[in-house]
């Protein structure tokens, strides 16, 4: 099943544009604007004053194969950040099969500290 998750909403998955070259990912997974459409009316609803899905993106990464892991260590080290009106630091893994993306991990957003759970195919 493809989900983009934050905390507890889910969000669906949009877009997806993905691309490996010389061992460098570059990856953007967009969260569903019908479902956002839904989230940001829902009354007193915590998503009302987003106008874009939650995007998140892996540009020139390095990947060897293994999981990448992003850390405090690293994290300025690449272009990465789950952008909802703002970037928002991301901290986790991020999984690549020939098939599926998987990526776990907590984004600071809003003063507070959120999981944050992608799961998707390549090919959606």
């Amino acid at each position: 099943m493809n989900s983009f998750k934050i905390g507890n909403k889910e969000f669906g998955i949009g877009n997806i544009h993905f691309s490996m070259e010389d061992h460098l990912v570059h990856l953007e997974i967009n969260g569903d604007e019908k479902i956002l459409d839904e989230l940001s009316g829902e009354e007193n609803g915590r998503w009302g004053w987003a106008l874009y899905p939650p995007r998140l993106y892996f540009r020139g990464v390095p990947y060897d194969g293994e999981s990448i892991v992003i850390d405090k260590g690293n994290l300025y080290d690449y272009d990465i950040s789950l952008y909802m009106m703002e970037h928002n630091d991301f901290t986790g893994i991020l999984k690549i099969t020939d098939e599926h993306i998987q990526i776990q991990g907590m984004v600071s957003m809003m003063g507070e500290l959120l999981p944050v759970s992608v799961s998707c195919s390549i090919f959606s």
